[in-house]
């Protein structure tokens, strides 16, 4: 590493935020503590550099994920040791499960101090060991920006992920004359010409080929080409668990989205599928419906897995190609070669129209003045969606009745948390505003999960935010509810909640709040919400009979 003898010292803090300078961030979601305070100082001499201050480390993780996933580079999490790096774990979590590019500035006690038991010391190695794709810790203040940009290159390279850095107390007010570092160089694989062609030939063959795609490619680009490539080889597209922003939902080549509770028909149609092209994902357990599609043995069907991280190759499935490389990468190739004559595939393709609409029909249940069903009124945000909103999802039941009513178009994108952490949607609805302030950011999320994340709300409000979130408030944690009753009827403990009044926390959090309880308030509380200037918080009275679209809990009750 060059050091320059004539330049003059300068802090390991101020170091490593003209190093995050360097590395175009521009943002870093934070809860301020003492063991980092010399970095705090720094960043304020970094202008461009945005430091969004939260109310809970949790939520400025799922936030900093969020943001990851929005701009595909890594999002950056400030927190301070110890109890802020538990409360962090969350976010950490998903970034992981998820594959989405992480880095995570932590604090340290003072070197001196480190191994001792000290107060708030963690040992970060063994705490991230099966979590993190890389731990690094900045023993020494001329190797901090070597330690920093090979954190965000460990971040995004192969699977992406969260990558860790380790700052000890005592080392960021160290001088040196180490200087800033541009971003390594970032490690492609290119598609194999042979490999490529084999692809070419199976595809040409194919006469029900599917394709599944991740999310390892999300940005408009990537998404333009694989509509183009749908297009030209016939090819039905499904999406792993909340991705669906990645193809526009009522392409007649739009397969689905293959998430918990696949619909029974679509479930029996990929049965049908004798290609299989799974682009981007890791056909994790959700993906491949409990590890059975495609399965590993015996093989049923022709498997292609692209992916750029060769260990995700070969490892669960058996492909008869397995190419490591980019999904876009892989998709632009593809593009560039003439599709041969391929088998008809009308059949294949009507089929899969039949099993689309049959997935986004949604019948709403009447209002019975016991509480609304919640499909109603995403219908009505539905209506009211632009082209370009963006969608920030929390985990839960409700989340059914969105994957059924919204129909995304190419330029609306969604935020959510795959692996199933709850207190994503307020979160992910603030780091959505702030990176895309004039777009409609709408954030749905049940009871349980608002609770969880919402303080975040007042940072919405300071931050002069807009987001504007649905909350189904049916009084109970309505997923662990419905497993209760399968395995447990009549017997339910531990899963009814309290409320507030939803509406009236708005308001004294400074935002607007908004009450629906009947079915002929919900067109006008909508579009009302969605016109107001401002962070604004819908309490939807749901209820609780209406557990998922076509699902009764009384029949559940009774079926078990």
């Amino acid at each position: 590493m060059r050091i320059d003898p004539l330049a003059p010292p300068a802090s390991a803090a101020v170091l490593i935020a003209r190093t995050l300078r360097a590395h175009a961030v521009d943002r870093i979601f934070c809860v301020p503590g003492e063991s980092f305070l010399p970095l705090l100082d720094a960043l304020r001499d970094q202008p461009s550099i945005d430091l969004v201050t939260c109310r809970h480390e949790g939520s400025a993780a799922l936030a900093a994920v969020a943001d990851g996933r929005l701009t595909g580079r890594p999002g950056v999490l400030a927190v301070s040791r110890g109890p802020g790096t538990s409360n962090a774990m969350i976010g950490i979590h998903a970034a992981q499960q998820d594959a989405i590019p992480l880095v995570v500035l932590i604090g340290q006690v003072d070197r001196p101090n480190l191994g001792r038991g000290a107060f708030q010391e963690m040992d970060y190695q063994s705490l991230f060991s099966g979590i993190a794709k890389w731990v690094g810790e900045v023993s020494d203040a001329a190797r901090a920006a070597e330690v920093v940009g090979r954190a965000f290159a460990a971040a995004t390279t192969g699977t992406p992920g969260p990558a860790i850095v380790v700052l000890p107390e005592d080392m960021l007010e160290d001088l040196t004359g180490a200087p800033a570092l541009a971003p390594l160089p970032r490690v492609r694989s290119a598609v194999c010409v042979d490999a490529l062609a084999q692809v070419r030939e199976r595809l040409a063959q194919a006469k029900r080929p599917l394709a599944i795609v991740g999310s390892q490619c999300r940005q408009p680009a990537f998404r333009a080409a694989l509509r183009q490539l749908s297009e030209a080889w016939a090819l039905p597209v499904a999406v792993t668990n909340k991705n669906q922003d990645l193809f526009p939902n009522d392409h007649p080549h739009w397969f689905g989205h293959l998430g918990f509770f696949v619909d029974p028909q679509a479930a029996a149609l990929m049965a049908e599928a004798d290609l299989v092209l799974a682009i981007g994902t890791r056909l994790g357990d959700v993906a491949s419906q409990g590890y059975r599609f495609p399965a590993l043995a015996p093989a049923t069907r022709a498997l292609v897995h692209v992916h750029p991280d060769p260990g995700v190759l070969n490892r669960l499935h058996a492909p008869e190609v397995a190419i490591a490389a980019s999904g876009d990468d892989f998709v632009r190739a593809l593009l560039a070669l003439a599709p041969p004559a391929a088998p008809d595939r009308a059949a294949w393709i009507e089929a899969v129209g039949r099993c689309r609409h049959a997935q986004q029909t949604l019948t709403v249940n009447e209002d019975d003045g016991q509480g609304l069903d919640f499909g109603a009124v995403v219908q009505a945000v539905e209506r009211h969606l632009r082209g370009d909103a963006v969608v920030s999802m929390d985990a839960g039941n409700f989340s059914s009745w969105v994957h059924r009513a919204l129909q995304f178009q190419p330029a609306q994108q969604m935020v959510a948390a795959a692996c199933g952490a709850m207190g994503m949607a307020v979160p992910g609805a603030l780091a959505a505003a702030l990176r895309h302030p004039d777009r409609q950011v709408v954030a749905f999320c049940g009871d349980g999960g608002f609770l969880m994340t919402g303080n975040e709300l007042a940072t919405a409000v300071a931050r002069r935010a807009q987001p504007k979130i649905f909350i189904a408030n049916n009084g109970s944690y309505g997923t662990i509810r419905t497993y209760q009753e399968r395995a447990y009827p009549g017997r339910p403990i531990g899963t009814d909640l309290g409320n507030p009044d939803f509406a009236r926390l708005a308001d004294a959090f400074g935002a607007t709040g908004i009450r629906i309880e009947r079915l002929a308030q919900v067109d006008e509380a909508v579009a009302r919400a969605l016109a107001t200037p401002g962070p604004v918080v819908v309490d939807v009275r749901c209820n609780l009979e209406y557990l998922m679209p076509g699902l009764r809990l009384s029949a559940l009750a009774r079926a078990a």
